[in-house]
This record gives C-alpha cells, sequence and structure tokens, in this order.
C-alpha cells in the first residue's frame, strides 16, 4: 500500500468509530491535522493505531469518509471489485425495469457517490472531492462492464456547494436523447437527465408506486405528482385520477407520460397542493385513494418543528377526504424525521380528522437503494399505507 498522510482521530472520533458509521466529523480529530481536498488518507486512532483509509474533506464538517478499514490498496482493482458486486447486487433485485439505481454511495462502498442507469444511460452525482479524482479510475470500468451509451455529470446538487465543488451539469461521453423512454413494470416514462429533478426520474419511489397502484379503485388523488409516477400507475385501475402539481414543466412531462401510455383518465391540475387539499376538503370532495409524496420538509434537525407541523397538515386533510374503506400512501423523505416520528403525526393527523385507521404497511426506498445499518441517513425515505376505517367517525 502507497503511503498517504496520517489523520488522527480524538477519543470522542474512535469511539463513534467503534459504531461502525463510516462517518467522522471534524470536531473529532485532533487538532493541527489536515490533508488535500478529497485525498485518501490513513486514518489512526490517538495511540498511532491503524482505523482505515478514508475521503478527506478540507471544508465540510464531515472531515472523513471511511473507504476500508483495511490496508489495502486502494486502485483499479479495488473500484472494480466493489462495482462487480454492485452489478450481482441488482441484477438479483432490479426486475421488469430499465432504469435503476446501480451505486448508491455508502451502501455500496462508493462514499459520496450516485450513479443511475437509465437503459445504458449513466448519470453521475459527485458529492465529494475524493471522487473528482477517482473518477478516471471508475470510468473505463464502468465501459468494461456495462454498456454504456452515455455518461453525464449531474453535479448540481447544493451538498456540493460544502464541500467548495462548483455545481454544473455535463455529458462527457456520448450523448443524452432528447426524448430518452424507460420501461417501468407495465408503463414507459420519458425521462430528462438533464433538467429533471435528482437524476431524471425518482427512482427510489419505483416499488412504491407498484405497491401503490395495488389499491387503486374509484376516484384517486395524487398530490406533488411531479411527472405522474405514482398517477400513472393508479390510473390503470382507477375510474378516474387527479393528479396534483406546481411544476409547469414536471406536468408538462407528465402529460406526455400518460399519452405515451394512452391513459386518458387523469385530471391534471397545476397549483399548490396545500391549497388543493384545503379547496377539496371545503368543497366535501371524497376519494378511494390518495397519494402524498412532498418534497422533503426537514433537511437539518432545525427543520423538525416546521416539517411536522407541514406533513401533519397535508396528512390530516387527507385523512378527511377519504371515503370510508379508503387508503392513504403517504411520504416522507426527510431523515431528520425518522419513522417512528412520522408514524406519531400520522396518528395526530388522523386523530384531527376524527378518522380511525388501520396501519397497513410501511415500506422504504426500492431495494436498489439499500440502506446501510451502520448508516441511518441512508434509510431516509418512508411510505406509508393506511386504510380509513368503515364507519371512521371518532370524537
Amino acid at each position: 500500500m502507497e503511503t498517504r498522510p496520517t489523520i488522527m482521530l480524538s477519543r470522542k472520533g474512535v469511539a463513534w468509530w467503534r459504531s461502525g458509521h463510516p462517518w467522522i466529523y471534524r470536531d473529532d480529530l485532533l487538532p493541527g491535522q489536515t490533508a488535500s481536498p478529497g485525498e485518501i488518507v490513513g486514518v489512526q486512532d490517538n495511540h498511532g493505531r491503524f482505523l482505515g483509509q478514508a475521503f478527506y474533506s478540507a471544508t465540510s464538517r464531515l472531515a472523513l469518509r471511511f473507504l476500508t478499514t483495511a490496508a489495502e490498496p486502494i486502485d483499479a482493482a479495488f473500484w472494480e471489485a466493489r462495482l462487480q458486486q454492485a452489478l450481482a447486487y441488482r441484477r438479483r433485485v432490479v426486475h421488469d425495469s430499465t432504469a435503476y439505481r446501480l451505486i448508491y454511495a455508502e451502501a455500496d462502498g462508493f462514499p459520496g457517490l450516485i450513479v443511475d442507469n437509465y437503459d445504458g444511460h449513466l448519470v453521475m452525482q459527485v458529492h465529494h472531492a475524493g471522487f473528482s479524482r477517482c473518477l478516471p479510475e471508475l470510468l473505463p470500468l464502468c465501459h468494461r462492464l456495462l454498456p454504456v451509451k452515455s455518461i453525464t455529470l449531474r453535479n448540481d446538487s447544493e451538498v456540493r456547494r460544502l464541500e467548495g465543488l462548483p455545481l454544473e451539469v455535463q455529458t462527457i461521453f456520448g450523448s443524452v436523447p432528447e426524448n430518452l423512454t424507460i420501461q417501468e413494470g407495465p408503463l414507459q416514462f420519458r425521462v430528462d437527465l438533464l433538467k429533471g429533478q435528482k437524476t431524471g426520474l425518482f427512482l427510489d419511489q419505483r416499488e412504491n408506486r407498484q405497491a401503490a397502484a395495488a389499491w387503486a379503485q374509484g376516484e384517486v388523488l395524487d398530490c406533488f405528482s411531479y411527472q405522474g409516477g405514482f398517477a400513472l400507475h393508479a390510473a390503470r385501475g382507477a375510474r378516474r385520477v387527479t393528479a396534483v402539481e406546481a411544476s409547469a414543466f414536471s406536468l408538462q412531462m407528465a402529460q406526455e407520460n400518460a399519452r405515451l401510455n394512452g391513459l386518458d383518465n387523469i385530471d391534471w391540475v397545476q397549483t399548490n397542493c396545500f391549497d388543493f387539499l384545503k379547496s377539496a376538503v371545503n368543497a366535501g370532495r371524497q376519494y378511494d385513494l390518495i397519494i402524498l409524496d412532498p418534497p422533503a420538509f426537514a433537511k437539518s434537525r432545525a427543520d423538525r418543528p416546521a416539517a411536522v407541523k407541514g406533513y401533519r397538515d397535508l396528512n390530516r386533510r387527507a385523512f378527511q377526504l377519504l371515503r370510508p374503506g379508503g387508503v392513504l400512501v403517504t411520504n416522507s423523505c426527510s431523515y431528520n424525521l425518522p419513522l417512528n416520528a412520522f408514524l406519531d403525526l400520522l396518528r395526530q393527523a388522523a386523530q384531527e380528522a376524527h378518522r380511525s385507521a388501520r396501519l397497513i404497511e410501511c415500506r422504504g426506498a426500492a431495494r436498489d437503494h439499500p440502506a446501510l445499518l451502520a448508516l441511518p441517513e441512508s434509510a431516509y425515505l418512508k411510505c406509508v399505507l393506511a386504510m380509513v376505517s368503515s364507519g371512521s367517525q371518532v370524537p
């Protein structure tokens, strides 16, 4: 193994390292230590004992992202073994879809790197300077192990600012079709890899979209519809779907997706979802299935009180709008709002709506987004299915 700069942890940092969490914060380093941005460093405890190797950040509060606890070379062979493992896992868990997450950062042993595969068009998000330095080793491996049609860097996430990295979007290999179409179960979706949210589509909800569709009947309401993922799947079993989305661009994409699949039983509404729900309650509307998939309300711990209020208000109105026997599919992608807290606010929302509800299922992200047990931040998505009981009016 080549000689690398060494970073030593404080006693508190060593205790955190023993928990298995792959991140070490700057406050947990012994003072006066530094390395180049994104450099791979050796990590030692406060007595000089070897603990592993990690990417170093020169600017972020998150100072170290562990790569391995072994004294092994980190070279092309190292990355090839991890990419092979990631590919083998996706071959086991991805079915009936031509779009999936190929690399999920720390959960696949690639700290700070996201790679989504849209039918051979790879979209990468590099959140850390370390992988900006390692891409020359990784890209040839992708070409060798995958049928790559294009590679696009969607480096426009705000988290890059914490690492002192520029925001940019660029295609570095091949070309991206203007109307790229992918398959998701029985449906097709057009995606925009250059301007769409995340890497083009919310792939983490792929399995939840199909799980929600199993409950679709009668009148369905889909709020925060984005490009129509939940709405289109639900429309195959519903009499009528109302899809609400504030973004004109997203709504246009959703309507194109509906036409692509020959679905004409969807009413598209461009407005604020909070306003729509409030008006629907006042109008006495009723639905058999309601889907809520809002953006993250709690991006930090400081946001949590306001986020809880926002989620509770949304879900209270949804419970009010459900017919007896109706199903609520409600989501939160806020890591700072854990599942137990989400379930608690749903209980409060049902109580405030004077509804009795049964918990059907708690789901997470699709299986191509495996959560690392030692990194609870990777288990961010919560998808809860609840049914309003018949005769559910309660005090």
